[in-house]
């Protein structure tokens, strides 16, 4: 099944941002269309969908100039074998990727085959935090702490009054819960939600506006009382699912499972 495509057009700097399908746990990659060349946030999870980002990006015709990747998780990191362009990542992030990387990518290759490549990527250069300007173009690079994972990059363009929160925002998506933050990860989406930016361009699920922020807090208010309230794994994944019928990625929610109840990984959840 493909995924796909939505363009948010504005005269600065186009974004056209690709939603892998369920297969791909509706990962959502964003090609930033800047005048004279292309900055790519975020890989893909499996190499198939990897290479469809990389085809649009090269029907756009300019060169590829920078690939992000946000935070370590494998589902934004291990598609970045399909890019040929410098590997940009927080020295926080980077420092984690030199950590994990390898150990995520023979688990995640291990589970899915060659869809997955064996070895993690490197970052190949650190952004800073901070303001730059390419291309007659202002960008702006985040550290974000302590939401869904302890360390992530958030980009905003505010000439085309959008920001690339990735994984503080989920659309219509099952989140990753495993680190438990519940707290940091309200307390961030309320000081981004104050942000003035209206265009808001998730890490799962579509583009959207302020009101996915909303919709975010709902679903970490009753999955934290539901973790709470649950002895197994089952029990918790079938309220997230009584709470949550039509959300996708529905591998993310079995995943993360092992993480929030950890002596019981033997379990099949089905």
């Amino acid at each position: 099944m493909p995924g796909s495509w939505t363009t948010i057009d504005n005269a600065f700097a186009p974004i056209h941002a690709f939603t892998a399908p369920e297969e791909g746990w509706l990962v959502t990659s964003h090609v930033i269309e800047l005048p004279s060349q292309l900055f790519i946030v975020d890989a893909q999870y499996t190499l198939p969908f990897a290479r469809e980002v990389v085809r649009r990006a090269a029907e756009l015709n300019k060169p590829l100039t920078r690939l992000y990747v946000t935070h370590y998780h494998p589902d934004h990191l291990l598609g970045a074998a399909a890019f040929d362009a410098p590997l940009y990542a927080l020295e926080s992030v980077a420092d984690k990727i030199g950590r994990a990387g390898e150990r995520v990518a023979r688990e995640e290759h291990e589970k899915v085959g060659d869809d997955i490549v064996t070895t993690a990527r490197q970052p190949d250069r650190l952004i800073a935090e901070g303001w730059e300007f390419v291309d007659g173009v202002r960008i702006e690079h985040r550290r974000l702490r302590g939401a869904e994972t302890e360390d992530a990059l958030v980009i905003v363009l505010p000439d085309a009054n959008a920001i690339i929160v990735q994984d503080l925002v989920y659309e219509r998506s099952h989140l990753f819960l495993g680190e438990r933050n519940f707290d940091g990860w309200r307390a961030a989406l309320r000081e981004y939600r104050a942000l003035p930016y209206d265009v808001v361009l998730p890490g799962h699920g579509r583009p959207g506006g302020k009101p996915l922020y909303d919709a975010m807090s709902e679903y970490l208010n009753y999955a934290e009382n539901a973790l709470e309230s649950s002895s197994t794994g089952n029990e918790f994944r079938q309220r997230i699912l009584a709470r949550f019928p039509d959300y996708g990625c529905r591998k993310v929610l079995d995943h993360q499972l092992r993480f929030l109840f950890p002596k019981k990984e033997a379990q099949t959840y089905a």
